[in-house]
């Protein structure tokens, strides 16, 4: 038996499956969503991780509560819904839910980050007459960036390899990567070359957005690390 290397399996998903507009469609719909989730996220789990320590802790569990329910759950109110506004396989639907999604995340994972970093910064900047905004994005943002990186990661990775919204709230024009690579499955076959390729083209820029953030993601689960 000798083997030999081809490119074929490749060609196929993007010919036949249109992995190229799936690519496109995932770009979009993760990375907006993950931006969104960001912005929204710093200045809520900061917040969060100023108020009193009961409080606190009862709104962030509160925050944290909403991914307790699985996402089969609400998907059918959900495809209802986009039907009802005519969001039905557009980009917009699946931005809205996984910003929905991953906002509760986000802010949770953000909170445990910024509880690390030192108070008295931030009473020398209302010293100085900064506002809460101003000092977010002025002091607080620079000390917790690795911080942000990770979450951004996380966020983005979990929305990457979504499946279930994408399966139920797409059909053509907005299927994402993960609801591609299933069509390379029908009733009665299984094409695992094409099946393997398109799991590698799925892979490949959450590795590169890995590599690319690996000194970050150190040094934010550092920032984030129990202290004894």
């Amino acid at each position: 038996y000798s083997f030999q290397a081809t490119g074929e399996h490749y060609i196929e998903v993007f010919e036949r499956f249109r992995f190229d507009r799936a690519m496109v469609n995932s770009f979009v719909t993760v990375g907006v969503s993950t931006l969104i989730v960001m912005l929204l996220a710093l200045p809520a789990a900061y917040a969060v991780s100023r108020m009193g320590m009961m409080r606190g802790d009862t709104w962030a569990l509160m925050i944290l509560s909403l991914r307790f329910m699985p996402g089969v759950v609400v998907v059918l109110p959900y495809f209802k819904m986009a039907n009802f506004f005519s969001l039905f396989d557009t980009q917009f639907v699946l931005i809205v839910v996984y910003v929905a999604f991953g906002l509760p995340f986000a802010v949770w994972i953000l909170r445990g980050f910024l509880l690390d970093l030192p108070k008295e910064v931030e009473e020398a900047g209302r010293l100085d007459g900064l506002s809460w905004l101003q000092i977010i994005f002025r002091l607080v943002l620079p000390m917790v960036l690795p911080g942000i990186a990770v979450t951004a990661i996380f966020t983005f990775v979990f929305s990457w390899n979504e499946y279930l919204f994408a399966l139920f709230l797409t059909y053509n024009n907005a299927t994402t990567i993960p609801v591609a690579l299933q069509k390379t499955i029908d009733l009665y076959n299984v094409l695992w070359g094409s099946l393997s390729a398109g799991a590698v083209v799925q892979l490949f820029p959450v590795i590169v957005v890995v590599f690319l953030l690996q000194k970050h993601i150190a040094r934010g689960l550092a920032l984030g690390a129990v202290k004894e």
